[in-house]
């Protein structure tokens, strides 16, 4: 049987999903790339999570009916969206299915635990560093080549609304990194020519995204194509 889903696009700063309803569908990006974000009550914006190509956005929707904040395309953007009830379905009938999804349940956990150490603790040379040697990883490379391009769509005033800082000062940290020879930025391009030294600067250390971390000893597709009884 084949899994229902929609294909839809969303143009640059339009809203996937808004905290004043209760989604009926989860959606997973294909193409481009999307943020989280919360508003204090005098409207100032703390963006609290960057979302991937192949990553689901709201996993939460399957267990609970309220959605409490919002996701915005920060680039042009492909999903394809999932009805809830037929995804909840699935979930409960393969438990490979299960295992995944609370996986990146868990991953997201320990990615907010990250980023809550770099808005609470970090200056602000290892916030902004933290933040890009995160993006360049979450991009999919096993390493980061020197001098090769990264596509890097956040503006200053984005990152700055992630890591806590003005957009005046996320320039400063940059203009600084391109000045020690750290980095080369042109636009949304940026290239790491020294790759390690940023990670010092940041205090980074991949292992709390978990890139290619699969539970020992399980077998995510030992019951593919076979309901749970």
């Amino acid at each position: 049987m084949a899994f229902p889903y929609i294909l839809r696009t969303i143009d640059k700063r339009r809203s996937l999903m808004r905290n004043d309803n209760a989604p009926e569908y989860c959606a997973i990006i294909l193409k481009g790339f999307a943020f989280s974000h919360k508003r204090t009550r005098d409207g100032l914006r703390q963006i609290v999570s960057f979302h991937t190509p192949g990553q689901m956005l709201n996993i939460q929707q399957l267990f609970l009916k309220s959605f409490d904040h919002e996701i915005q395309a920060m680039t042009k953007c492909e999903v394809a969206t999932i009805p809830i009830a037929a995804l909840r379905h699935l979930a409960l009938s393969r438990v490979s299915i299960t295992m995944a999804l609370v996986a990146q349940a868990m991953v997201e956990s320990s990615i907010y635990r990250q980023w809550m150490l770099n808005v609470g603790r970090r200056d602000a040379r290892a916030r902004v560093a933290h933040l890009l040697c995160e993006f360049a990883v979450r991009l999919g490379d096993e390493g980061i080549a020197p001098g090769r391009a990264y596509y890097i769509p956040m503006t200053q005033q984005q990152i700055g609304d992630a890591v806590g800082l003005t957009s005046i000062h996320v320039n400063r940290v940059l203009r600084a990194f391109i000045n020690e020879g750290v980095l080369f930025k042109k636009g949304s391009e940026v290239r790491f020519l020294k790759w390690e030294k940023l990670q010092d600067v940041a205090g980074f250390n991949s292992r709390y995204l978990h890139v290619g971390d699969p539970v020992e000893g399980v077998d995510y597709s030992n019951d593919a194509g076979h309901p749970r009884q």
